[in-house]
């Protein structure tokens, strides 16, 4: 017994002097081509077919943007998936495609513009541009279980129609080139938000702060956005607002009403402006089941510039704030479950 132990210890040491070989990469399952390097990826995306799955295996990516510009079908999308891959940026150009698994860092993020594309549980770090885009030809979109941090402008920026952008997480936009530093920014019809953290957004350290909000559209050089219901979010820890819905275009050339229609309810809304949710030129915002709070909080909604048939109801209102504030060309519809302020 007692050589058996001095030969399992002297094994023992040789194995721990000449070293373990290392583990090999991680690969993600259901492949149909397995890259390693490089070319092997963009080989295999230039000639996918339907049905295809590219996956990245090893460390081999980092600094190198993967472009996509082969369709799948809405049975059979292209799929381009890591185990946590870092690489450089992807851009996608095609419908009916599949990201998921990657973490880009620096670059231009995930580029995207088509239909039928999902982007799912990536990371986005320090993108020179906004975090995840999709503002042509973007259709039947999901964005979901992403992390975006540290991007010049907006974590997600969405323009089209029938887009999902849910349970994913953005925090530390900053205006380095960009114009502002947002969460998520949308445009279009029949968008759902739902789901979403959006912290830690500031304007401090700026000559010219940004203006930092969680959620936001506009109309000014934008399409109308109609039917869009924001629900389950948490914004927090950033400087302005929670939701800004504007159409100044609308307004400025007597169009009030193209531009209609947000359900934003069981939101959480903690943030540093003097209000958390600002309306204006656009009628039929409903404020339902939310909780504001912040600092600088004078009201926690406020509906401008025939912003009419609005409402306000079910919400939590720190004592000291007044629930909402509404002009005289925005009372018309206005509906509330409180004494009228």
């Amino acid at each position: 017994m007692r050589r058996a132990r001095v030969g399992l210890a002297v094994a023992a040491v040789i194995l721990s002097a000449c070293g373990v070989p290392p583990a090999p990469p991680a690969r993600p399952d259901g492949c149909t081509v397995e890259a390693l390097q490089p070319e092997a990826a963009r080989t295999a995306l230039d000639v996918a077919a339907p049905g295809t799955t590219v996956c990245l295996v090893g460390d081999g990516f980092r600094g190198i943007e993967l472009v996509v510009t082969r369709s799948g079908t809405p049975d059979l999308p292209i799929v381009l998936r890591g185990d946590a891959t870092v690489v450089r940026s992807v851009v996608v150009d095609a419908d009916h495609v599949v990201v998921e698994g990657l973490t880009t860092v620096g670059g231009d993020g995930v580029v995207l513009a088509g239909s039928g594309i999902v982007v799912r549980d990536n990371e986005v770090r320090d993108s020179a541009l906004d975090g995840i885009s999709c503002e042509r030809r973007c259709g039947d979109l999901v964005v979901e279980g992403n992390t975006v941090t540290g991007t010049d402008g907006s974590g997600i920026i969405v323009e089209g129609d029938r887009i999902a952008v849910r349970d994913n997480t953005v925090s530390g936009s900053v205006r380095r080139d960009a114009g502002d530093a947002d969460g998520i920014r949308f445009f279009g019809t029949g968008i759902v938000i739902s789901g979403n953290t959006v912290r830690d957004i500031k304007d401090d350290g700026y000559d010219d702060p940004p203006h930092t909000d969680c959620f936001q559209t506009y109309d000014n050089s934008r399409p109308p956005t109609v039917d869009v219901v924001i629900s389950g979010n948490v914004c927090r820890n950033v400087d302005h607002q929670c939701l800004i819905a504007t159409a100044e275009e609308a307004g400025l050339d007597g169009s009030v009403g193209r531009s209609h229609g947000i359900v934003f309810t069981d939101n959480v809304c903690d943030v540093e402006g003097s209000q958390a949710v600002l309306v204006q030129w656009f009628p039929g915002v409903v404020v339902r089941g939310s909780t504001f709070s912040g600092p600088g909080l004078d009201r926690a909604a406020i509906f401008l510039d025939g912003s009419t048939g609005a409402g306000f109801y079910g919400n939590v209102v720190p004592p000291t704030v007044a629930a909402f504030e509404l002009d005289e060309s925005s009372r018309v519809g206005f509906g509330t479950d409180r004494p009228t302020e």
